[in-house]
C-alpha cells in the first residue's frame, strides 16, 4: 500500500511539473497569492486545511487550524514586462515600470468554542506598465519611429492593497465556514497620447484662412487613489482523514474613483499633417503657446474589479504528499475601467483611440503539490491556468487579459522556532496578434492601416517570509 501511495505521489509531481502550455505574457490582473506559500502553490488551496496561509483563500479554513494562535510575514516583489512589435518592420517595443513590492500578512487563533478569528494583507490586484513613446532604438532617426499603441494607452498602473479581518465557525469537527470583510484600497493611473493641430494664429481653430502647419502630440494623464470594501464568504467541508472539499467567494469591488486628470510629463513632438513626415518649419516655436490654451479633463471615473468563485478538493495520499486541485470562475464580464481622458484646445476636444473595453466572465484551474521531506523541510510546486477575460481582437498592451498560464515552486523549512518559506511563480499569458493597433493620426483624425501588432509578455512573482505559532 505504501508503495502505490510512493507512486501516486511521483506521478501527480510529474504531472505537475508537465502541465501547462509553453506558447501562454503575464497580462492578467489578479494576482494568485501573496505570501511564499500561495505563491509557490499557484494560489490553489481553498480546500488546504491546517493552513494559515491557505485561510487567505478561503476564511472558513480557520477552523481547521491546530495551533492556538499563529502568524506569518512576507516580503516580496512582482515583475512584468509587456512586448509591442509591429509586424510591418519587426521592431520590439519593450515596457518600463516594471517592479512593485508585495508584501503579505496573516494571522489566526482560535478560542475554545467553535470560533477562531484572523486577519490579512494580501494584493489581489495588480497591473503596471509603460510604453516608451519612441522607439529608443530608432531615436536618431530625423523622423522619430513612434510606437503606434500610444494613442490606445501609453501607460497603466492598477495596484490593490486589501486588509480584512476574518471569522469562521466550526459546526462540526468536518465543517466549518467563514466570512472576511474589510477594506482595500485602490491605486489606479493612466496616460495615452493625443494630437492637435498647430495653426499660425494658435487661438483658433483650423479654417481656411488659419491652415494648419504641422501637428503637435501631447500625453494626456489621470489618477486617483480610493478605498472601498472587501469581503468574502467560505466553507470547508472535511469528508473524511484524506479528503477535503472546500470553496470560497470573493466578492467583486466598485467605486467611484476621485479622477486628477494632467498633462504626462512628455515632450510635445511635432509632425506634418499627414501625420507621418516632418512639419514646417517653424512649428515647434508654436507649441508653448498652443499647450497654455490646452485643458486637460478626466475621463468617466468608475472602476469595477471581479468578483470570483472557487472550489477546491484536497487529498492528504500519506504522511508525506498532499494534493489539491482548485477550479474558480471569474465574474469579469461587470469589469469596468475608467474613461479616456481628454485635451480641448482652440480646435476642439479629443481623446485616445478607444479600444473596446468589455470584458468577458472566465474559468480557471490550479493544480498543486506538497511534499514532506523529514522534519525540517517542505517542496511545493503548482500549475495555473487561466481563460481569457477579453476577446482575443481585443488583447493589447494597456489592459492585457489574455489567457494566462503559471508555473511556481518553493519550499519551507523549520527553524528558529517557526518555518522560513519562499515561493517563486512564473506567468505567462498567450501571445496575440491583432489588427487594433496600428494607427496614423493625421489632420482629419485617427485611421487603422490594417497592420498587424503582437502583443506578449512574461511576469514572476516572489516572496520570503516567516510564519510561527504562539
Amino acid at each position: 500500500m505504501a508503495s502505490v501511495a510512493k507512486r501516486m505521489g511521483l506521478g501527480a509531481l510529474g504531472l505537475l511539473a508537465g502541465f501547462g502550455a509553453p506558447q501562454l505574457a503575464a497580462q492578467a490582473w489578479s494576482v494568485s497569492a501573496s505570501d511564499p506559500v500561495g505563491i509557490a502553490r499557484s494560489g490553489a488551496g481553498v480546500a488546504y486545511g491546517n493552513s494559515l496561509e491557505a485561510a487567505a483563500l478561503n476564511p472558513a479554513l480557520l477552523g481547521s487550524l491546530r495551533d492556538h494562535a499563529s502568524a506569518f510575514m512576507g516580503v516580496g516583489q512582482e515583475l512584468e514586462i509587456t512586448q509591442v512589435t509591429l509586424q510591418a518592420n519587426g521592431i520590439n517595443n519593450p515596457s518600463t515600470d516594471r517592479n512593485r513590492f508585495l508584501p503579505s500578512f496573516g494571522a489566526g487563533w482560535r478560542t475554545e468554542g467553535p470560533w477562531s478569528f484572523g486577519v490579512k494583507l494580501d494584493e489581489p490586484f495588480m497591473r503596471h506598465l509603460r510604453m516608451p513613446v519612441q522607439n529608443p532604438v530608432q531615436a536618431y532617426q530625423l523622423v522619430p519611429l513612434l510606437i503606434p499603441s500610444r494613442f490606445e494607452g501609453q501607460a497603466f498602473g492598477m495596484e490593490t492593497h486589501r486588509l480584512e479581518a476574518q471569522a469562521a465557525w466550526s459546526t462540526s469537527p468536518n465543517w466549518s465556514f467563514g466570512a472576511s470583510l474589510g477594506a482595500t484600497q485602490i491605486q489606479y493611473r493612466w496616460a495615452n497620447m493625443v494630437r492637435i493641430p498647430v495653426t499660425e494664429n494658435v487661438s483658433q481653430p483650423v479654417s481656411a484662412t488659419n491652415a494648419a502647419m504641422g501637428l503637435m502630440e501631447l500625453g494626456v494623464a489621470q489618477d486617483a487613489s480610493k478605498v472601498v470594501p472587501s469581503y468574502s464568504l467560505g466553507f470547508r467541508w472535511a469528508i473524511n482523514s484524506r479528503w477535503t472539499l472546500g470553496g470560497a467567494y470573493v466578492g467583486a469591488m466598485s467605486a467611484r474613483m476621485d479622477l486628477r486628470a494632467k498633462p504626462a510629463g512628455i515632450a510635445p513632438i511635432y509632425t506634418a499633417i499627414n501625420g507621418y513626415g516632418l512639419p514646417a518649419v517653424g512649428v515647434s516655436a508654436f507649441g508653448p503657446a498652443l499647450g497654455a490654451l490646452t485643458a486637460v479633463r478626466a475621463g468617466s471615473d468608475r472602476l469595477v474589479l471581479p468578483g470570483k468563485l472557487s472550489l477546491g478538493v484536497r487529498q492528504r495520499v500519506n504522511t508525506l504528499f498532499t494534493w489539491e486541485g482548485d477550479v474558480r470562475y471569474a465574474f469579469a464580464r461587470r469589469t469596468e475601467v475608467p474613461g479616456y481622458p481628454t485635451l480641448t484646445g482652440p480646435d476642439g476636444t479629443v481623446s485616445g483611440a478607444g479600444l473596446s473595453r468589455d470584458f468577458k466572465n472566465a474559468p480557471g484551474v490550479s493544480l498543486m503539490g506538497e511534499l514532506t521531506l523529514g522534519k525540517r523541510w517542505v517542496l511545493r510546486m503548482g500549475v495555473s491556468q487561466d481563460g481569457g477575460t477579453r476577446a482575443t481582437s481585443d488583447v493589447e498592451p494597456m489592459l492585457g487579459s489574455a489567457e494566462a498560464f503559471t508555473a511556481s515552486a518553493g519550499f519551507g523549512y523549520k527553524v528558529f522556532g517557526g518555518e522560513l518559506n519562499l515561493g517563486y511563480q512564473f506567468r505567462k499569458s498567450q501571445t496575440q496578434q491583432t489588427p487594433a493597433l496600428d494607427y496614423v493620426w493625421n489632420l482629419n483624425g485617427q485611421t487603422g492601416q490594417g497592420g498587424t501588432t503582437q502583443v506578449e509578455g512574461m511576469g514572476h512573482l516572489w516572496s520570503i517570509g516567516f510564519k510561527k505559532a504562539f
